[in-house]
């Protein structure tokens, strides 16, 4: 049987990828010699943006099986734009953050590493303290009057 505890609930994020143009990033000699030809699709930089996405409640809860930590450090990162973490995460009062089913303190989140991640937990908690866990999991919710889409693209764990 399956170890998540949001079985059953309803799971619909969709992967999504930032919409860009075919030459986005290419060279100029590149889209010279490629632009009128059939094949163009082999220049398309690789280097694109994405994630999974929800957009409403109606999208409800993506789950994250985490691997084994030795730290229990979580990070959750968005997309797209240099410093989207504040508005999409930390101010953000229509998502709902849980890990192993308790919902996490949205208090105790910071910026970190970069204005695109925000750091859900820096460590274990002082009571799981010691106990190693094969596995967690990681569940973001959206809720009702989500205003703007939710784009994760990384979750680091350590």
């Amino acid at each position: 049987g399956s170890l998540n505890p949001h079985k059953g609930e309803v799971q619909d994020w969709k992967v999504w990828y930032e919409n860009i143009d075919i030459w986005h990033m290419v060279g100029k000699q590149d889209k010279a010699i490629f632009q009128k030809r059939d094949d163009k699709e082999i220049c398309r930089h690789l280097d694109q943006c994405g994630g999974l996405s929800a957009t409403s409640s109606e999208d409800g809860t993506v789950v994250f099986r985490l691997p084994e930590m030795e730290v229990g450090l979580v990070v959750i990162c968005g997309c797209c734009g240099k410093d989207v973490a504040r508005t999409m995460f930390l101010q953000n009062e229509f998502l709902e953050i849980s890990y192993n089913g308790i919902v996490l303190d949205k208090s105790k989140w910071d910026i970190f590493p970069n204005a695109k991640c925000v750091r859900l937990q820096e460590k274990f908690p002082t009571e799981l303290a010691g106990q190693a866990y094969l596995h967690s999991y990681l569940s973001v919710k959206a809720l009702d009057g989500l205003k703007a889409p939710v784009r994760i693209s990384h979750v680091i764990t350590l």
